[in-house]
């Protein structure tokens, strides 16, 4: 069997303005209740290597490795997984794939490496995904291709089975939602802060202040079902999550029983301009009913590219609310975002861009410290420069 692999990777340097440096205004790994990432005003961003390895047959496999300095600093796999395609049958295709990987819910994050060609900072719902929701199990897709059967609707069902994701939605309830560009490797442990709520003097004592999202706790599998529908210039992607965790299940952090559907759509409105939006929606449950949230996150984004330079705006808008009746722990939560960023390519490889990320949030919880804000606003202004090659 004759094989090829090829690489390509994707890595970014940047200069910003001073992060904020108040307690209450740091990153969640730094134990701070700020939602977007700063760090120091001179520092690389997360650098990605990924690896395809094609055969003459039906199989092929995939690894995304990354390179980061928060929330922890190191090297890690993201992503990688095992693929089968046959050969359509009757026009239609049939796909599997094994391993560890993210659903495809996101038309943002469709660049290499699940990074995003429009912006460093991701959306919020994004951002989430990023961090919480990725599943080590098996996908099944079958594909209806419009040219085949003549016509321009093209139609794809798509069916995972997963475990390892039992932790997902800690970080919504007591953090919120947060703008950033970090990927949680597998194994990876997301701090937080060490709220007063959670602790061993809490009203969740053993409640740790981390999570580590893919971790396995409880040996249930969790499901998510999809649809692909692509016309024309128009494409759009509806999925349900459940990860079907047991929420009164401990091993050093809780199981959390996770459900949430999701609508993604792209369209081409001309040759320069195109619209990418998606809406999330979804609850989560933490034990005997001592932890109940809602969560919702939609975002609309525009990309203009020209000749010498795209730009990109997008605007994001989050909640979260608060259902369990648990005294000293109000999760309720919401804000909203801008991204602005300006990208000028260099060469085929090299490009440099100016980016903005403003956040504004409330979250009652930053009330169980003395003298800190519920509700701030925090920005980030950063020169970008980005190397992506293939070999």
């Amino acid at each position: 069997m004759a094989a090829e692999l090829t690489m390509a990777g994707r890595a970014e340097v940047y200069l910003s303005t001073s992060p904020d440096h108040e307690p209450y205004a740091l990153p969640w790994w730094q134990h701070g209740t700020g939602q977007l990432a700063q760090q120091e005003q001179f520092s690389a961003g997360p650098a990605y290597l990924v690896s395809h390895l094609e055969t003459d047959s039906a199989w092929s496999a995939q690894l995304h490795a990354q390179w980061h300095r928060a929330p922890q600093a190191g090297s890690g796999i993201t992503e990688g997984w095992l693929q089968y395609s046959p050969l359509p049958s009757s026009g239609y295709r049939f796909r599997s794939r094994i391993g560890y990987f993210y659903p495809a819910l996101s038309l943002e994050n469709t660049d290499i490496a699940w990074t995003s060609p429009y912006s460093s900072y991701f959306s919020a719902a994004n951002s989430w995904i990023a961090e919480e929701i990725k599943a080590r199990g098996i996908e099944f897709s079958l594909s209806r291709p419009g040219r085949f059967f003549r016509t321009e609707h093209s139609h794809q069902a798509v069916l995972g089975m997963f475990q390892g994701n039992d932790a997902a939605g800690s970080l919504l309830v007591w953090r919120g939602f947060a703008i950033h560009p970090y990927q949680t490797a597998l194994g990876e442990r997301v701090n937080f802060a060490y709220y007063p709520s959670i602790g061993p003097r809490g009203a969740l004592p053993l409640q740790p202040a981390w999570v580590e999202p893919t971790r396995e706790l409880d040996h249930r599998t969790g499901f998510y079902l999809g649809w692909h529908w692509l016309y024309r210039q128009t494409e759009l992607r509806v999925y349900h999550y459940d990860n079907n965790a047991d929420p009164l299940v401990f091993t050093n952090q809780y199981g959390w029983r996770t459900r949430f559907s999701n609508l993604a759509l792209q369209h081409q409105w001309n040759e320069p301009l195109r619209i990418v939006a998606q809406w999330l929606r979804g609850e989560t449950e933490m034990g005997a009913g001592m932890v109940k949230a809602d969560y919702q996150s939609w975002f609309v984004l525009l990309n203009f590219q020209a000749e010498h330079w795209h730009g990109t705006l997008r605007y994001d808008d989050f909640w979260v609310k608060d259902r369990d009746q648990t005294t000293g722990d109000d999760n309720n939560g919401d804000g909203h975002s801008w991204t602005v960023r300006l990208t000028h390519p260099l060469t085929a490889q090299l490009s440099t861009a100016i980016e903005y990320n403003q956040i504004h949030s409330r979250q009652p919880n930053r009330a169980q410290w003395a003298g800190w804000p519920v509700e701030f606003s925090q920005n980030s202004l950063k020169l970008v420069l980005s190397y992506q090659f293939e070999l």
